[in-house]
């Protein structure tokens, strides 16, 4: 007789089962790491995920051919993804059935959708360029850049509401050396002696961004030197150059070694190179000093070639009391 009971409960357990609808992939919960692949020919600055009123930032700074890691916010998600040059905007991305995702090569804003039951699904989104035609008024320029300025002087023409990235730079398009570029306006940190403002007011550098080519970059060497401006430093693959030790050459002889060494370098098409710019006549001191006696902007050039972007980090250093 007890047989006969556990063969009766055994025989209800397996029609409960069966009666039961299996669990399907979106139910199930979803794995807590998400592997992104930049398989573009992009560099990926941040991810913004958004769902509904709730968004957050994922910084990658992540050139062509990185991976890495990231925590999977587990939800459907509108995404925008940060380049430098332009945004990606991908509508409504299930992560919460995603493993990995892969930005792929074929063109911008391409996206393969690898989901845990081994399915890849591909998505195509929009583009959203930060640089303006090519024609296009900027919306300001550099003329007035100073250290410790105010953002509001910055530029009287910038949106109520600008995009920002996740450092809340505000993004923006700012006009030099005969070009316009894709601008981000970083807020600084807030002075603990200054009471009036706090650190969203004030500028604490700017960084321009374009397309690198040798003609974008002999016309920003050609605007930096009218301006007084000369070679500091410069790194390179397998070289390092400190323009202050070259005290046999003459300016325009160390110009000459900097332009025949970054034309050989993209000539190369591989790896990538800095280069610091600095007023003539601060350069001794500034070389000697461990801070600007005086005011002074500062430009840091880098060539990346994996992307094909000319990055240009402005500086801005009040005398005395280090950057700001």
């Amino acid at each position: 007789m007890k047989f006969a009971r556990c063969r009766v409960f055994l025989l209800l357990l397996c029609a409960l089962a069966c009666a039961l609808p299996a669990e399907s992939p979106s139910a199930a919960s979803p794995p807590a790491n998400l592997t992104i692949s930049n398989q573009s020919s992009y560099d990926l600055l941040n991810i913004r995920f958004r769902q509904g009123r709730s968004m957050y930032f994922v910084r990658l700074d992540m050139a062509p051919g990185a991976r890495d890691d990231i925590e999977n916010p587990g939800v459907t998600a509108d995404l925008r993804v940060d380049t430098g040059l332009a945004f990606w905007f991908f509508k409504a991305v299930p992560l919460n059935q995603a493993r990995r995702l892969t930005f792929c090569g074929e063109h911008a804003a391409c996206l393969i959708l690898e989901q845990v039951n081994k399915i890849s699904r591909h998505l195509s989104g929009t583009v959203q360029s930060l640089l303006p035609e090519e024609l296009s008024r900027p919306v300001c320029t550099l003329d007035q850049f100073r250290p410790g300025m105010a953002m509001s002087d910055v530029c009287s023409l910038l949106d109520p509401d600008p995009p920002r990235d996740d450092n809340d730079a505000v993004l923006t398009s700012l006009g030099f050396a005969g070009m316009v570029w894709a601008a981000r306006l970083a807020p600084g940190q807030p002075s603990p002696d200054d009471h009036r403002l706090n650190g969203h007011d004030r500028l604490g550098h700017l960084e321009l961004r374009r397309e690198l080519t040798v003609s974008t970059l002999d016309s920003l060497l050609r605007t930096l030197y009218a301006q007084g401006y000369v070679p500091w430093q410069a790194e390179l693959p397998g070289l390092d150059m400190n323009f202050t030790e070259m005290t046999d050459l003459d300016t325009a002889k160390q110009k000459d070694i900097l332009r025949q060494t970054l034309h050989y370098f993209l000539q190369s098409g591989r790896g990538e190179a800095t280069v610091m710019l600095a007023p003539a006549a601060m350069l001794p001191a500034l070389a000697d000093a461990d801070a600007p006696q005086r005011d002074v902007q500062l430009f840091t050039l880098t060539l990346r070639q994996s992307s094909r972007t000319l990055v240009v980090d402005v500086a801005a250093y009040q005398g005395g009391e280090g950057g700001r």
